[in-house]
């Protein structure tokens, strides 16, 4: 026997469907399903032991005084609604049931067995309490007719333990009656796992790494490399070139990732605070120990990685500890007598010259040895000049974000005036600069000459220039002094004051400030200067526009600064009132 479905068009008159069945039972064609269609038709599910059988009934039927047309479908239309819920059911992430009003399952999807272990084909049709083996939420949906949201639900079902979030909603018909219901769950190790994963969300990946360079290109494809080994790796690179970030994301491409990342700047804790903080105390070890001792990062970080930045400025008393744990893999807590083993993969960092420390008996060559397994030095800026157009856009979205600012953009002039600076402090020092200047001009485009106004970048600088060490150039010094660079010892460049050359009182703005009596208020005090210095400004260039392009703001600027402080301008003279 085979089925096969026909579809039947017609002219709608009294008594035609009852013509069709009469005829499809004198064939002895059996009927499994029928299907109308309101004024237009109706499709036929029929089982029949073979074609010529089915032609004959066919034939038959167009007979029938009314009937238009007679097609073959492969399947009936509410087949092909059932089989379009079944894939949008079975494409989703979460389980889904629904009850009817009796609380028997008429829906489940390929998750939802998954979730509570039960076979679909033995599940349908049966209770919902009788499949899990206990009352659920969903059951008191059906009586109450109120959702829930986010119900932990576990039981045990076959000596196994089920697991789930659930939440669910009441069907209701059109009077308002409560006619059955639809959950979803949640296996809860997936739970788990989607916060992990948000947990994750503000570690860095190497897509978040900005470069297009061939240097910083090859240094990636090395790190990621090594990354997936759970060998030490040390970081080598000037300050500011990111190294933080790459072993950040050295951790999420290890099998370590879902572990614990600790960092820790070894440079910024005085030696007793270091050796706590890595190695952990015991109760009583000193005064102010608190009860009951306190773990160290590295019992922390156990299973994961720990970062030792700034590994070059360790004492050699916290030298001699570390290289014990790289050794042994072993950790004993200070004022303590019990040993830890500790399963932690070190990615340490520093800008220091280590060879040279060792040379001057300043860092032990045992410990370097321990740390250098893999070396990996990260360019700095000036060596991937290329990089900066994308980091300085970059970085401008980010500062804009961070300051709730309009976002701005920097000309092409400007980024190219960018990548003809030496960037001694690299990312973080240009950061810094475009923070700066994004923070004090009132502008939708930086130029380079709003880095010369406000900034440590002069516009006639080389790569070389002394402004790019961060020093305020002379014209920014106070008067009656200039600040000049000079060789300090072991080769360290240090500012010396001298006397400037004498200039005439008049080109300055004199504001009498008291040291001792009463003193006004530091927000009134700059507010002062502020109002002097455009009163000044103003003489001469009595125009808000005028005035603002020499401050380096924006001429509403200046018109909202005049009106805070009752400035006026006569319109007619040009001069103020």
């Amino acid at each position: 026997m085979r089925e096969y479905v026909i579809e039947i068009k017609f002219v709608d008159r009294f008594g035609l469907g009852f013509e069709v069945f009469e005829i499809i039972k004198n064939k002895r064609i059996n009927l499994l399903a029928t299907e109308a269609f309101a004024h237009e038709g109706m499709a036929l599910k029929l089982e029949s032991p073979g074609e010529e059988h089915i032609s004959d009934l066919i034939t038959t039927l167009k007979g029938i005084n009314g009937v238009t047309e007679i097609n073959f479908r492969q399947h009936l239309r509410c087949e092909e609604r059932e089989h379009e819920l079944r894939t949008i059911l079975n494409s989703v992430s979460e389980g889904v049931v629904a009850i009817n009003g009796e609380g028997r399952i008429t829906h489940i999807n390929e998750m939802a067995c998954l979730t509570i272990h039960c076979s679909k084909d033995k599940v349908m049709g049966e209770s919902i309490e009788a499949v899990l083996g206990v009352k659920t939420p969903l059951q008191e949906t059906i009586e109450l007719g109120q959702p829930y949201k986010l119900k932990e639900v576990k039981l045990n079902k076959d000596r196994q333990v089920i697991h789930f979030l659930s939440s669910g909603v009441p069907v209701l018909d059109e009077t308002g009656r409560v006619i059955g219901a639809v959950a979803t769950v949640k296996d809860y190790r997936h739970v788990e796992e989607i916060i992990s994963k948000v947990g994750r969300k503000g570690l860095t990946t190497f897509e978040d790494i900005i470069y297009q360079s061939p240097n910083m290109k090859r240094v990636i494809e090395t790190a990621k490399t090594v990354a997936k080994s759970n060998s030490t790796i040390l970081l080598r690179g000037e300050s500011g070139t990111g190294k933080e970030l790459f072993a950040r994301a050295m951790h999420l491409e290890n099998s370590r990732s879902q572990a614990p990342f600790i960092a820790i700047n070894c440079g910024a804790l005085p030696d007793s605070l270091l050796e706590s903080e890595l190695f952990g105390y015991e109760e009583g070890a000193f005064t102010g120990a608190v009860k009951g001792g306190k773990k160290g990062l590295f019992e922390q970080a156990n299973g994961g990685t720990l970062f030792l930045d700034e590994i070059g400025e360790i004492s050699p008393q916290v030298q001699v500890r570390l290289l014990r744990v790289l050794q042994e893999g072993t950790i004993r807590r200070v004022g303590g007598a019990r040993e830890f083993n500790v399963d932690v993969r070190i990615i340490a960092a520093t800008h220091r010259n280590l060879e040279e420390m060792i040379q001057r008996n300043e860092f032990r060559e045992d410990l370097y040895y321990r740390l250098n397994v893999i070396p990996l030095r990260i360019p700095p800026l000036r060596k991937r000049i290329e990089d900066i157009p994308l980091i300085a856009q970059h970085l401008v979205r980010k500062i804009c974000l961070r300051l709730n600012r309009p976002e701005v953009c920097l000309t092409q002039q400007s980024l190219q005036f960018l990548m003809n600076k030496d960037w001694r402090g690299n990312v973080r020092q240009l950061e810094n600069v475009l923070e700066r200047v994004i923070n004090v001009m009132d502008i939708s485009h930086i130029r380079p000459e709003d880095f010369e106004e406000w900034s440590i970048l002069p516009l006639n600088s080389t790569p070389d220039s002394t402004n790019n060490l961060g020093f305020v150039p002379e014209s920014d010094a106070l008067p009656g002094t200039q600040e000049k660079l000079a060789d300090g010892p072991r080769g360290q460049i240090v500012i010396r004051k001298e006397k400037a050359p004498a200039r005439d009182q008049s080109e300055f703005i004199n504001i009498q400030i008291p040291l001792n009596g009463k003193t006004l208020p530091l927000k009134s005090t700059v507010n002062e200067i502020e109002k002097q210095i455009l009163l000044s400004v103003l003489e001469k260039y009595p125009s808000s526009r005028k005035a603002g392009k020499v401050l380096g703001v924006s001429g509403t600027t200046i018109l909202n600064k005049m009106n805070s402080y009752g400035i006026e301008l006569n319109q007619e003279e040009g001069t103020l009132a």
